[in-house]
């Protein structure tokens, strides 16, 4: 017997579409301005509603933003799973699509980006922790994995120290099979990409006859490499 799920309340829908409409309003004053014009004033100006109203949603300031903040990572981490989902392309061509994946989200959406990645104030703690962003770091490293033809022996001249620090950040994403050769490209793929898309996105390269595709290409066709025995 199949048991339906219980049907919200009049005023749990309102509620509801009430923190759609904070979400919405909220994310185009941050998509126009950037985080740094989001107020509760403004928000509540934006929704013809009383700033104490707001309230009621949201204790703080820094709390919203908090929430944008998570909306933004699942955003970002969705597209970048939906890139390859289904897809039965070679992996390194399946990293190709999740790093274009971020990329194309962050050059349509360049204010929420720079607020994941910007100075955004005083947090709750909770914000510095794990983000659902580490989902996605988490399948770039299984494609990593799926690149890598022999795993790199546990002797060697490398940096033992470093190896750790890697061996634990691989544990964090929950991937504590990963080599520190692919937790090492995983991380290097990510820092060179957001380089590029942050100096994309600031205008940069605009006057140059760079493309910031090409050299995302050769990032990770280096960091695959890297791979090797």
């Amino acid at each position: 017997m199949t048991t339906e799920p219980p049907v919200p309340s009049r005023r749990e829908r309102l509620r509801a579409q009430t923190l759609q409409e904070i979400e919405d309003t909220s994310f185009a004053i941050i998509d126009s301005d950037g985080v740094h014009a989001l107020t509760i004033a403004a928000l509540a100006r934006g929704m013809a509603m009383s700033a104490p109203a707001v309230y009621r949603y949201f204790v703080s300031r820094d709390a919203l933003v908090a929430y944008l903040v998570a909306v933004s990572y699942r955003q970002l981490t969705v597209v970048m799973a939906e890139a390859v989902e289904g897809s039965r392309r070679a992996p390194q061509a399946r990293i190709r699509l999740v790093v274009g994946a971020y990329r194309d989200w962050a050059l349509r959406h360049p204010k929420r980006y720079g607020m994941l990645f910007g100075e955004r104030g005083d947090l709750p703690a909770d914000v510095a922790g794990p983000t659902p962003l580490d989902q996605s770091m988490a399948l770039l490293m299984d494609l990593l994995v799926a690149v890598q033809e022999t795993a790199p022996a546990d002797g060697g001249s490398g940096d033992r120290t470093l190896d750790g620090q890697l061996r634990h950040w691989a544990r964090a994403q929950e991937r504590p099979d990963a080599t520190p050769r692919a937790a090492r490209a995983a991380i290097v793929i990510w820092t060179r990409v957001h380089g590029i898309v942050s100096l994309e996105l600031t205008g940069m390269l605009d006057n140059h006859t760079i493309e910031a595709q090409r050299l995302i290409d050769w990032e990770i066709d280096n960091a695959v490499k890297s791979l090797g025995p």
